[in-house]
């Protein structure tokens, strides 16, 4: 019992190390910024109320940003996160990594991680920071959900030391709560709940009187006799400070080890078939040193819980807006200045016009006949007033009204430009004038996102963090057979399909689990959906000038991109009966399929003619070297004529060779009369007897070649 209370003291002394050290300063900064955003009189300080109240000068708000943040708020909630996996080693395969894909997308619904999301967004935005809560839920299914909540940013306080954005890097994590007893048996089990019921810590508040900021809640500031008075154990309305202190630790701790794979698993944290499973297929115990979380919950002098956490990560995940090496910042902090300065400024600029309204009056010592001085300096401002004075007297006059000083005017401009040039600009709050196009505006707000540049790229960092844990937190409890219902959009017909999807679902043909989610490692890829309305409306654009353009894009396409709230509807009923078909349209498509075919026969006849051309040259060839081989001597007048004529040869002189192994003048010895004689021609063949064209094989390109003796040998 003594080592327990040691626990509490050392977990109190830390949450007062961690108060000291920057998180009171923070809440204090963090309630300054949330009146700012939600304005209703919160944007004044008490003092500055108290001394223009004294005065008689209006406190007027003239809220601008609550606008800008809303504006940004709504660019986070049109743009939704997509998590999807890829395989990268193990056993991992695309297979398992679209089933995890579509298993976290299951998780993410059914956690409403959307509407979490914005809270946290919001959160880091205003007060600078936010917070995720991801665990496991044993409520309301016995082999755990995943589960993700927000956290109050002014009841976490983060490693003071730490200068990283990943909690990894972090030494420990506080969360502070103010919990009932039932409250404490439900999260810390019934020993939890009768140890501090034993401590006598309860306190009378949520820490209103206790030298920190009031938190966000229902009900308003109130007085503690008031709360006393309600404060029974029947109603529950006992409340304990509870600190919450997860602590990373580096000590030897029982493993197994895979020596196939290498993976190394603490065996504290793996359910008992899992470990019969491991140590199954190979896997050996060993000890080594480990990184693991402690995790202690106590009130002020008792320990409520002391354990190993069965998670290798904090639960808490932060968000942001901006962050310099543990220095954070929101987007309202920079809006305070020019706030208070366009508040004030208005203000003053009201008190000025309405002091004009009754400047006062100058009248003559006894003047007046119908009424008495005090009574002018009461109702001298009144419409329709009648002063009546006496005879021979001056006339009161009016006093002028006070002249509003210059340039109070251009502070008011200055302050409302210097709120959006320090959030967002108007183009992305879509605030422009009617003679603008809304493609300008789309164009003038996806340039103003800029502005939004560094809150979105660490809220991308936080959904990398966040999905790598939930990743971990499915492949160690989701080790068992379950079945989830998917239902997606059908991306052809539009309409919602649903799926039965089996995960660890054993084989026994071939012994092995079948969509086995617990291995192999992945790759997070995190994606945003882009604005609905914005990126819709561009697909379409896009679609209708590529049919314009002359791409054949089918109807379906174009109404499966279209705005149209019933296209699915549209979609199945253009499926079921096929539209006539336009007879221009079809017209249009027979032409051009005949001017195909055309082009396909012009190009075989070209190809014929260069064919036919080449066979001529080759039989020319041919021929001519017949006629050299049987009248060698007409080789060297040949040559003589085309050079003559001024042909050039593109191989060593002569142009004409003569016959080999005879001079030009011999005649075969094989030659005489058989060998003069006529050649045999084809039937129906005509002689060639032209000097300049070669011998044409007319009939052998129909009929076939067949020429018994040269062609063109004159005889």
């Amino acid at each position: 019992m003594a080592q327990d209370n040691d626990k509490a003291r050392e977990n109190w002394a830390r949450y007062l190390y961690g108060k000291d050290r920057g998180h009171t300063q923070f809440m204090e900064h963090a309630n300054r910024c949330e009146g700012m955003y939600l304005g209703g009189g919160e944007q004044w300080s008490a003092v500055d109320r108290a001394v223009l109240q004294d005065q008689g000068r209006p406190c007027y708000e003239f809220n601008e940003v609550q606008p800008s943040i809303n504006s940004a708020v709504g660019y986070q909630i049109h743009n939704r996160m997509d998590i999807v996996y890829k395989p990268r080693g193990g056993q991992a395969d695309l297979d398992k990594a679209t089933i995890l894909t579509k298993l976290v997308k299951q998780v993410t619904d059914s956690t409403n991680l959307h509407w979490m999301e914005t809270q946290v967004f919001s959160d880091g935005l205003i007060a600078q920071r936010g917070y995720f809560d991801l665990r496991m839920d044993f409520e309301s299914n016995i082999l755990g959900e995943v589960a993700i909540d927000t956290l109050d940013p002014l009841d976490v306080i983060p490693d003071p030391d730490a200068k990283s954005y990943d909690p990894d890097d972090w030494g420990d994590v506080l969360v502070t709560r103010w919990l009932t007893l039932d409250e404490i048996e439900q999260r810390y089990g019934k020993a939890a709940r009768t140890e501090a019921e034993s401590s006598n810590d309860d306190g009378p508040d949520f820490g209103d009187f206790d030298d920190e900021a009031e938190r966000s809640k229902f009900g308003m500031f109130s007085q503690a006799s008031l709360y006393d008075a309600y404060r029974t154990d029947e109603q529950g309305f006992k409340r304990y400070r509870v600190i919450e202190r997860q602590q990373f630790v580096y000590e030897l701790t029982p493993c197994l080890v895979h020596p196939s794979t290498g993976d190394v698993l603490v065996e504290a944290t793996m359910a008992e078939d899992s470990k019969t499973d491991a140590l199954a297929k190979g896997a050996v115990r060993a000890k080594r040193m480990r990184k693991r979380i402690r995790w202690v919950v106590s009130t002020w002098c008792r320990t409520l819980h002391d354990d190993y956490s069965p998670y290798d990560h904090f639960t808490t995940v932060p968000y942001f807006a901006y962050f310099r090496r543990g220095k954070t910042r929101g987007m309202v902090d920079s809006a305070i200045g020019p706030q208070e300065v366009l508040n004030k400024a208005v203000s003053q600029f009201i008190h000025i016009l309405n002091s004009s309204a009754n400047g006062g009056w100058m009248v003559e010592e006894g003047s007046l006949s119908n009424m008495e001085t005090e009574e002018l300096e009461s109702v001298g401002a009144q419409t329709g007033l009648v002063i009546e004075y006496k005879k021979e007297s001056k006339p009161p006059t009016k006093i002028g009204p006070n002249q509003v000083p210059t340039g109070i005017d251009r502070i008011i401009d200055r302050a409302d430009k210097a709120l959006k040039d320090v959030t967002v600009p108007d183009a992305m709050r879509g605030s422009q004038g009617p003679e603008i196009s809304g493609i300008a505006i789309q164009s003038k707000q996806f340039a103003s996102q800029q502005q939004l540049a560094v809150p979105l790229d660490n809220l991308a960092y936080t959904r990398h963090l966040l999905a790598t844990r939930i990743t971990k937190l499915i492949q160690r409890y989701y080790d068992s057979y379950r079945i989830f219902r998917i239902t997606e959009m059908d991306p052809l017909s539009g309409k919602p399909t649903d799926e039965v999807l089996e995960i660890n679902k054993f084989d026994p043909a071939t012994g092995d689990y079948i969509n086995d989610v617990t291995v192999g490692t992945y790759d997070v890829v995190i994606s945003e959906q882009p604005m609905q309305v914005t990126f819709e409306n561009s697909q379409f654009q896009q679609v209708m000038e590529m049919r314009n353009a002359g791409v054949r894009l089918p109807d379906a396409t174009v109404i499966r991109y279209s705005n149209l709230a019933d296209k699915p509807e549209i979609l199945k009923a253009m499926q079921s009966s096929q539209a006539p078909v336009d007879p221009t349209l079809q017209a249009k498509a027979d032409l051009m399929a005949a001017q195909a075919i055309k082009a396909k026969a012009d190009a075989r006849l070209s190809d014929n003619r260069a064919i036919g051309t080449n066979v001529e040259t080759q039989y020319s060839a041919v021929q001519t070297a017949q006629i050299i081989e049987m009248t060698p001597g007409t080789a060297t007048t040949a040559d003589g004529l085309l050079g003559s004529a001024g042909y050039v040869d593109h191989d060593a002189a002569p142009i004409v060779p003569a016959a080999s192994g005879m001079p030009a003048t011999a005649v075969p010895a094989t030659g005489g009369a058989a060998a003069m004689a006529e050649p045999v021609l084809p039937p129906g063949a005509a002689q060639n007897t032209n000097p300049v064209l070669p011998a044409n094989p007319g009939v052998g390109l129909m009929a076939g070649i067949k020429t018994p003796g040269p062609d063109g040998l004159q005889l």
